[in-house]
């Protein structure tokens, strides 16, 4: 459009919110996507990318102010990509979520949201301070998050988000960063058991005094980790941290995936338990990770499989089984595709396949031989809500898709998890 040109300023009306939580305008037709914007607000925007279909700004000024709009406490909202929706009423937020998830099935999925019961987004207790996990770049003696869309960091002193006290080793940290050649700082916590694991990434020999400033910060410290070539040292301290889920204890080592809002999770897998029945005696559990999910649904009557293709989640996930004393699971270190086949081969009597994929959802193949096994319960988590639209298209060939549950995992942020239950025509 030869009148829509970058770096002018506009006055545009915010008619909808994208999946991304952005403000979505409209200019003859042409769709403007801007962040920090809500549904109702008059914004003057500067246009930063002009293209054939479509353009991208950011706010200059508010003129009309939504009602859902809130006062944002953090001082980096602005320029952080983390926080996208912390300036949107917490409840608006949640209807936001659920309106794009339908949306997306819709578009993606081809799924007649009519004739599917789609919960609202089950909420989260806590919206600040729930993340068990993060990682701080490190960058010319500045610790932060990268700046929206940039590679520019952001010199932080605290996240409103994670927990309080990776904020307080946070600050140590800062006043003995220079020299350290630390390019990174990932630190986790476990909810229930406080412990708590900080890892430092460095090619230099950290010095002794540094990481003992670091365990004086909180008794709860229990391990500190250089990463140097992509390999874990243990500087000092147990080589694991735990947290506890549904009354369950888990190991957790440097590189585990294990989900970040341990309350909202332990929400979650609830749901999942509530879907199997005392007949569902054969379970698969793919993306099986530590074995979170196999071990919670274990009894004496059931014989689980779980598959995943990182060797130190299967390691971890056989370790939880003992600590959790399990029978009947079995722990398998492959790549969920090459799995299937043989498990198709080898006529396994399914009840049920649970999948936790990656972002990216599950193959191709990997679905066609899961419509061809043909288990009577397919349970579906799923981090983004896109490629599980793509996924239930193809599997509601052979299933009826019978309940979504989405989960505010990721409070003051677009993101949204999913449980779907889907049964066997």
């Amino acid at each position: 459009m030869d009148e829509f040109k970058e770096g002018k300023n506009y006055k545009l009306s915010i008619i909808h919110q994208d999946h991304n939580g952005r403000g979505i305008a409209k200019f003859n037709r042409y769709p403007i996507f801007i962040p920090y914007t809500l549904p109702g607000e008059l914004i003057e925007v500067k246009i930063t990318k002009a293209k054939k279909n479509y353009a991208e700004g950011l706010p200059e000024k508010l003129i009309t102010v939504s009602k859902n709009r809130v006062k944002i406490p953090c001082d980096y909202f602005y320029i952080c990509g983390g926080c996208d929706i912390m300036h949107q009423k917490y409840e608006d937020g949640l209807h936001m979520k659920k309106r794009n998830l339908l949306e997306l099935l819709y578009k993606f999925g081809k799924i007649n949201i009519k004739l599917v019961k789609i919960n609202d987004v089950v909420s989260s207790d806590d919206i600040y301070n729930y993340r068990n996990k993060v990682t701080f770049h490190v960058k010319d003696n500045k610790i932060g998050f990268y700046k929206y869309k940039t590679n520019d960091l952001i010199n932080m002193n605290k996240c409103l988000i994670v927990n309080d006290v990776f904020n307080k080793i946070l600050k140590v940290i800062k006043k003995n960063l220079k020299n350290s050649g630390i390019t990174q700082i990932t630190m986790r916590c476990g909810e229930y058991t406080n412990e708590i694991m900080v890892i430092l990434k460095t090619d230099k020999d950290i010095d002794e005094k540094f990481y003992n400033s670091i365990l004086k910060i909180d008794e709860n410290i229990k391990s500190i980790y250089q990463l140097k070539n992509d390999k874990y040292k243990l500087l000092c301290g147990q080589k694991y941290i735990h947290d506890n889920l549904l009354d369950k204890k888990f190991q957790i080592s440097p590189d585990s995936f294990f989900q970040i809002n341990t309350k909202q999770a332990e929400k979650m897998f609830s749901r999942v338990l509530k879907y199997i029945d005392e007949n569902d005696t054969n379970i698969l559990d793919l993306y099986c990770g530590i074995g979170v999910i196999s071990i919670i649904v274990s009894n004496n009557k059931r014989n689980i499989i779980g598959v995943d293709i990182v060797s130190n989640a299967i390691k971890d996930a056989n370790t939880n089984k003992k600590i959790n004393k399990v029978k009947n699971v079995e722990f398998i270190n492959q790549d969920v595709s090459n799995v299937l086949p043989i498990i198709k081969k080898a006529k396994k009597n399914l009840n049920v396949i649970i999948l936790d994929p990656p972002r990216t959802g599950i193959d191709k193949n990997s679905i066609k031989i899961i419509n061809d096994l043909l288990p009577k319960k397919l349970i579906y988590i799923s981090c983004n809500p896109v490629t599980l639209s793509r996924d239930l298209r193809e599997l509601s060939l052979n299933y009826d898709i019978k309940e979504i549950t989405p989960f505010d995992m990721f409070p003051l942020t677009h993101h949204v998890e999913s449980v779907c239950l889907l049964i066997r025509k």
